[in-house]
């Protein structure tokens, strides 16, 4: 029992660091004057909301009936990756980032690095192979949040920033 109280820990844990996670997109978000960057931190709020929803319907299949269904979590990294690639072309390249929306991104990656770190760790500890599976594909998730983001990154340093 002890065993199954330590995994309820872990999903209310996962809960809390997607709610947090998408607490931060969304002020950051409205603190970017970037248009770019506004779009893309508001496109992963939505999916941290996402994640939330399917690790509350992972948490009620897991302490009901322990389904061996896995609610779908990563997100289409296609569409994520068009909705980067069409906010880039809209771009203004006389837009430069500020300071504070560099930090933004800087610590979003940060943010991503340690939700894939977690979802990583808690697939490693998962006894059952449903459980390893939906921690996995969580661990998935923020490695593509992170990807975009690094991309996102790129997309807005300027030369002018650095000199």
């Amino acid at each position: 029992m002890a065993d199954e109280n330590e995994r309820m820990k872990e999903l209310d844990e996962a809960i809390r660091f997607e709610t947090d996670g998408r607490e931060f997109f969304l002020n950051a978000a409205e603190k970017s004057r970037n248009p770019f960057s506004k779009t893309i931190f508001q496109m992963i709020a939505e999916e941290e909301l996402d994640h939330i929803q399917k690790i509350k319907q992972f948490y009620g299949s897991y302490s009901v009936s322990k389904k061996e269904e896995i609610p779908p979590v990563i997100e289409k990294k296609n569409d994520l990756q068009n909705v980067f690639e069409q906010a880039k072309e809209q771009m203004d390249p006389n837009v430069v980032a500020n300071a504070d929306e560099m930090e933004a991104i800087r610590l979003a990656i940060q943010l991503e690095i340690r939700g894939h770190e977690f979802y990583d760790r808690l697939a490693k500890e998962a006894t059952a192979d449903f459980e390893k599976v939906f921690y996995q594909h969580l661990a998935q998730a923020e490695d593509i949040h992170f990807s975009i983001l690094r991309q996102m990154e790129e997309a807005v340093m300027s030369p002018k920033t650095f000199g």
